[in-house]
């Protein structure tokens, strides 16, 4: 088949997260199979605006907001015709193919942000992208297949009036030969890993520290990524007296992250809003716990006890508590470790390409149910 893959960011940007990995993981897996791939994303000025790589097409033009402005007029101009189906990304709002486009799609929607577009945007731009997202998007793509990464995302889409036979269920994946165990740090030390959004919180898991260096005079709390909200995490690691134990690592190779996921007692995700958390599965894969908010996303990816702590979300304290149960009890970590380590094995990126393939090609078959 040709695919044409519509995606706010692709692998390459500075600030590429899991809903890229993830579609990334897929598409390889599909130019294995001989399907031919056109990847048509943003492009950040350290990006050519066209690239041949690995097999993929990549066509970048546009920013934060204006790729979905260029998307219809590249396609109208240059790609209408030359697919067999569309996988439309929604990163918040989708790319609205059905208005521009007969030819077969498929929705894809990580998480529902509703909220989130009000920790990210200015007031007056939340209220259209959240009303674009909860009542223009559900009718436009009244015919259209879904497929999502969670069970809460999955009823996130049902709220908004996406009908539930139209929706497909298709989990993250790990690549348990790279993410694997590796050696622990000989001192405490706990990971965030991910974007720097206001949305993801991570300020939550900075104020938990003061609460836990009487008990940890060692802990090192290491924080792996980029993104606007980075200026007033260092400001505020700073107000609490706490920039000896963070250190910021900016945006690290997949070699770096593996290492990190590695050495970490604990991995933290305070985020207010995930689609599944791929980090989760990740550090799990590394025989790492995570503790994380108790929110749509994570609930699906940690299990509470087992595999990591769910905590309320924004509550630095009982974050602390919880990442207290495993610095303290070396044998209960240890549990938790191997628990994490059987999860993050469950979940395959070759299983998950080829059921997202098989619903492709219904989809190219004219079938939306």
């Amino acid at each position: 088949m040709r695919i044409l893959i519509l995606n706010w960011r692709d692998p390459s940007h500075p600030w590429a997260g899991g809903a890229e990995v993830f579609l990334y993981e897929l598409a390889k897996r599909w130019i294995a199979a001989d399907h031919q791939i056109t990847w048509y994303s943003s492009r950040h000025s350290s990006q050519d605006r066209f690239e041949q790589k690995s097999g993929f097409r990549f066509i970048r033009a546009g920013g934060f907001f204006s790729v979905f402005l260029t998307a219809p007029l590249y396609y109208l101009a240059h790609l209408a015709g030359h697919f067999d189906v569309i996988l439309d990304s929604a990163n918040g709002i989708p790319f609205f193919t059905p208005l521009y486009s007969s030819t077969p799609r498929i929705a894809l929607v990580h998480h529902v942000h509703n909220q989130v577009f009000f920790y990210e945007l200015p007031r007056g731009l939340a209220h259209i992208a959240n009303l674009l997202e909860q009542y223009a998007a559900p009718f436009i793509y009244r015919n259209t297949r879904f497929i999502t990464v969670s069970e809460s995302s999955r009823q996130a889409l049902v709220d908004i009036g996406v009908p539930e036979a139209q929706i497909s269920l298709i989990y993250n994946g790990v690549d348990c030969e790279r993410y694997r165990p590796g050696r622990k740090s000989e001192t405490p030390f706990m990971v965030y890993l991910g974007r720097l959004r206001y949305y993801k919180s991570v300020d939550t898991a900075i104020r938990a520290l003061p609460l836990l260096t009487g008990s940890f005079p060692g802990l090192r709390f290491g924080i792996a990524g980029s993104g606007p909200a980075e200026a007033d995490l260092r400001s505020l690691a700073h107000e609490l007296g706490v920039t000896d134990r963070v250190q910021f690592y900016g945006y690290v190779s997949e070699d770096e992250k593996v290492s990190l996921l590695q050495q970490a007692h604990v991995v933290v995700n305070p985020s207010l809003k995930e689609g599944w958390g791929l980090t989760v599965l990740e550090a799990n894969a590394c025989g790492t716990p995570v503790v994380g908010a108790n929110v749509p996303g994570l609930r699906d990816s940690i299990c509470h006890r087992q595999t990591g702590y769910l905590v309320p979300y924004g509550d630095h304290a009982s974050m602390a508590e919880a990442i207290t149960q495993l610095l303290g009890n070396t044998k209960k970590r240890q549990e938790m470790e191997e628990r994490a380590l059987e999860w993050g094995r469950r979940f395959s990126w070759d299983v998950s390409a080829a059921k997202c393939l098989r619903i492709l090609e219904h989809v190219a078959n004219g079938k939306i149910r």
